[in-house]
């Protein structure tokens, strides 16, 4: 899958956008992603694989999240360390995500994936809404004062999908398991944080079942500029 470790050596195309708002109780990220190709294996044990660059992924959807104790808990100290999580404190939350999903295969071809079910699967260039429910817990273990936080989430949830022209009228399952691991240092000038992730969906299409598995990890690093109005008509 292109953006991953197995990508390095062959270049598929990754597009990823999203953007990020939270209010006391409420946090919302409307999300696009976009990747044209697979690496299909050959020889796993020895991390070969063939690049597929005709088959293309989008998604585009929105996860609302609501938390339930905000009294002692930061949204925003737990997501982006933009607040003071001055003592520990966890929240319960609901998180909904209406999502649409396609996948386009502009060449078939029974060569590049032999297994009869999935090149169906592929072939015939499934298109899908999907609405999931999820239920969680958050809990920002401050230490110092607020200066180091660590936070672990877990969340489960499951939902429905509707497949696009294929003449199937009635609803499928989606389930839906994630994980995930943020600490950094939240200093006065400079904050930096690393965030590990791990889910796994799992889409009950007509054809075939489909899982999807995603785990990453990444580096974060932010300066404030406190007053940034006056900073800049200083500079000015």
């Amino acid at each position: 899958i292109p953006g991953t470790y197995l990508d390095k050596n062959v270049k598929l195309q990754y597009t990823s956008l999203n953007l990020n708002f939270s209010l006391r109780k409420w946090a919302i990220r409307p999300f696009y992603n976009a990747y044209n190709g697979l690496l299909i294996p050959e020889n796993p044990r020895q991390r070969d694989f063939r690049p597929v660059r005709d088959i293309l992924f989008k998604d585009a959807g929105m996860d609302v999240y609501y938390f339930i104790h905000t009294r002692r808990f930061s949204i925003k100290a737990a997501n982006s360390f933009t607040e003071m999580q001055v003592k520990t404190a966890g929240s319960v939350f609901i998180k909904c995500s209406p999502m649409w999903q396609k996948i386009s295969w502009r060449d078939p071809s029974r060569d590049v994936i032999t297994d009869s079910t999935t090149f169906k699967l592929l072939s015939y260039n499934p298109e899908w809404f999907s609405f999931i429910v999820r239920a969680g817990y958050t809990y920002s273990i401050s230490l110092k004062k607020g200066k180091w936080i660590i936070t672990p989430t877990v969340i489960l949830g499951a939902g429905a999908l509707k497949e696009i022209n294929t003449g199937i009228n009635h609803l499928q399952l989606v389930t839906d398991m994630q994980a995930s691991l943020r600490a950094g240092r939240n200093g006065k000038t400079y904050y930096y944080y690393i965030n590990a992730r791990w889910g796994n969906l799992l889409t009950n299409l007509f054809i075939k079942n489909m899982s999807q598995e995603n785990s990453n990890i990444s580096i974060t690093f932010g300066r404030r500029f406190g007053n940034l109005k006056n900073k800049i008509f200083g500079i000015l």
